[in-house]
């Protein structure tokens, strides 16, 4: 694993990251399982990379991220992004820990003219943790779709559609086998929740694309389509015990708005 050199909290320093502390600890005390270590790589990983990114480092961007294309240019692609639109500080506003190679960090990144806002995995792969990169938007498919899906992405998508039946049974334990939510969910409430839902029309659910990131995660562009309207959105999925599993409760946003020189502050 690549080294950060003991010296992270310099780098903080040097790069303005603001960490919300209460929200993070939080975070990571919902898996209980996932060791100190596993807490500390996945933040550094994070940490490191928008250091990276704010510094213009494209070999420590490269080296802590995992772009999700397939592509031969991403130094050039990294060096025009932080070029064209240099980062001047981000908020890591939550992390939660999935298993022990899984991880959500939600990221508000502050840019001359605009916001960005958005939830990314970070994902072990070959030994390393890293931040995924590169997700198209929800309302674009780039991913492989059904007519060219290899075998995991097959399995992936068999996983969606057991969550999409067993939704319309309202049985929580059904359910599931399909889903990953933190160990400390109230499953009352959780039960409830989805009692409710399989009381009203469940949507149609089309899974429009599909990529597979490692051997235990993928990101899926799923639709939903209700009687008067639909939706698509990103979703995080995990392979956990040899099972494809939707991570319930986060979807994989990505949204930027403008900033003028003169913002409105309200206190």
């Amino acid at each position: 694993m690549r080294q950060n050199s003991g010296k992270v909290p310099n780098r903080i320093s040097r790069v303005i990251i603001v960490l919300a502390f209460i929200v993070v600890i939080n975070s990571f005390s919902n898996n209980l399982s996932v060791n100190a270590e596993t807490k500390d790589d996945v933040l550094n990983t994070v940490v490191n990379f928008l250091n990276a990114q704010k510094n213009c480092n494209v070999d420590d961007m490269i080296a802590y991220s995992e772009y999700v294309q397939k592509i031969s240019n991403v130094k050039e692609l990294y060096t025009m992004m932080c070029k064209k639109q240099p980062l001047q500080k981000a908020e890591i506003t939550d992390i939660s820990i999935v298993n022990e190679t899984t991880a959500l960090a939600s990221i508000e990144s502050t840019y001359k003219d605009k916001i960005f806002i958005g939830t990314s995995p970070i994902i072990k792969k070959d030994g390393q943790w890293k931040i995924v990169k590169g997700i198209p938007g929800s309302g674009y498919v780039e991913f492989s779709t059904k007519s060219n899906r290899d075998e995991k992405e097959d399995e992936v998508e068999k996983a969606i559609k057991g969550y999409s039946t067993a939704l319309k049974s309202g049985n929580l334990t059904e359910i599931e086998k399909y889903i990953k939510v933190s160990p400390n969910t109230n499953k009352d409430r959780l039960e409830k929740h989805f009692k409710a839902m399989s009381e009203e029309p469940i949507p149609k659910v089309t899974t429009m694309g599909i990529k597979v990131i490692s051997d235990t995660f993928a990101i899926a562009q799923i639709e939903a389509k209700h009687e008067h309207f639909s939706s698509t959105q990103n979703y995080a999925v995990c392979k956990e015990n040899g099972q494809w599993k939707v991570i319930f409760g986060h979807v994989l946003t990505n949204s930027a708005i403008p900033i003028s020189d003169k913002p409105i502050e309200i206190k």
